[in-house]
Parts: C-alpha cells; sequence; structure tokens
C-alpha cells in the first residue's frame, strides 16, 4: 500500500475518493467532515485491518476510537466517496496527528452498489501509525474505554447503507465481524440510556445487530453505565 505524508495537504490531479471504515460511514458524521459527500458507496477492501486502537487525547476525559493498519491478509468494508482537492487537503490536516493518507489498489476493491466497473481516479485510506506490534499497548482500558456513542454513529452508518442498497445486504454483520479488539472497556454513555430511543430512534436496531454478532453477543452484556466499575463478574445474559 502506497502511503504519503499529509502534512503538505492534498494536490490537484485525478478525482480523488475516500475510503471511509469507521464513523464517515454515517451520512451525517461524514457530511459534517464533508458537506459535499452525499453519496457514499459501499465497498469491501482487501489489506486494511480495523480494529479499537485509535486512542483519543493523552488528558481529560478519553476515549478509543475505530482505526485501521496495513494488512494484507485482511478485509474491511466501508464506504467510497468523492472529494475535491480542497476537501482532501482539509480531512488531511484534521487527520495529520497519527495518520497517513495510503492509496488502494483499485483490484483490492469490490463495490458492494452493483456497479461492475472499478472507480476511476484515486481512493485514500487513512491509515494509523502504529506498528502492528504496538497495538496491544493501544487496546481500550478503563481510562480509554469504547463508547456507545461513537458505536452508535459506526453502526448506525451500517444499517442505513443496507436501507440504501440491496447488493450490501449483510453490511452491518461484516462490519462487526471484520472489526477487531472489541473488549469489556466499553461504556454506555448515551443521553437517557435506558431510553436511547429519545436521542437516537435507531437503538433498537443496533442493539439487536451487536447482541446477533458472535464478536459482540457476549460483550454486550457487559456493557456498563458511566461511571463504569468492570468489577471482576460473569455476562448477565437474559433468558
Amino acid at each position: 500500500m502506497e502511503c504519503i505524508d499529509i502534512s503538505g495537504g492534498g494536490a490537484k490531479g485525478p478525482q480523488n475518493f475516500i475510503f471511509g471504515y469507521g464513523s464517515l460511514i454515517e451520512d451525517e458524521s461524514r457530511r459534517r467532515t464533508t458537506p459535499s459527500a452525499v453519496d457514499a458507496w459501499p465497498a469491501r477492501v482487501q489489506g486494511i485491518r480495523r480494529g479499537w486502537w485509535a486512542r483519543g487525547a493523552a488528558s481529560g476525559l478519553t476515549t478509543t476510537y475505530l482505526g485501521a493498519i496495513d494488512d494484507p491478509g485482511a478485509v474491511c468494508n466501508g464506504v467510497i466517496y468523492k472529494v475535491s482537492a480542497e476537501e482532501l487537503a482539509a480531512t488531511d490536516r484534521r487527520e495529520s496527528a497519527g495518520y497517513q493518507r495510503c492509496r488502494i489498489d483499485t483490484d483490492k476493491i469490490k463495490m458492494l452498489d452493483g456497479r461492475d466497473k472499478p472507480l476511476d481516479g484515486l481512493v485514500w485510506a487513512y491509515i494509523n501509525l502504529i506498528p502492528p506490534d504496538k497495538i496491544g499497548d493501544n487496546l481500550a482500558t478503563p481510562q480509554f474505554p469504547i463508547v456507545q456513542s461513537y458505536v452508535d454513529i459506526c453502526i448506525h452508518g451500517c444499517l442505513e447503507v443496507e436501507g440504501k442498497y440491496p447488493t450490501a445486504a449483510g453490511f452491518t454483520q461484516d462490519f462487526i465481524a471484520t472489526t477487531d479488539e472489541w473488549n469489556r472497556y466499553w461504556v454506555n454513555d448515551r443521553l437517557y440510556p435506558r431510553r436511547p430511543f429519545i436521542f437516537q430512534p435507531a437503538s433498537d436496531q443496533i442493539d439487536k445487530a451487536l447482541q446477533k454478532a458472535p464478536r459482540t453477543a457476549e460483550l454486550f452484556y457487559e456493557v456498563e453505565i458511566e461511571p463504569a466499575s468492570w468489577e471482576d463478574r460473569k455476562p448477565v445474559r437474559p433468558r
């Protein structure tokens, strides 16, 4: 995978696309960053490994976000959308800490929107600057937990994709299955966590997707409302 220094921003040339593999899958989240990115097409990429190892700031209340590394044997789904040279430069500036922009070979991309031709242009992904042998030092912990509000954005985005593209059936379960390092340090920080539908209308669908997936089915019942204690205990599942 060809990666470049993004400190200098983008450059004019062929049409550029970004592969979003986390919060950028959701329409609202993506358009906060790139308002013109109304259309985003589902895809599966060979060579990117996604997981919970991208930490937030080292001070204050912190969290662990989704990140990605170059891994030829891995597969990752997400969405691809057009950006202008100016939008690419703006994204470079936002991602300059901890990421590098890497070009994805078109033969590693399988579009899931029904088209049978590859995209005409350059497709980029923002990859973490973490050596594979250091990933274990960046996983979710009590200080850097996974937070439900961020999980909601990602899973809701996947549900949106399935609603728009019949050819992307199973996209949500594929997302969960191809995301590594889910763990018990996961907090429910939703507003009104016992009545989440007030602020997240898709909360029931999101929860059902997490309960169904083998990687998260057991962990889901260990998610604690903040402040979390993570006392050693067995997960409690409803009978």
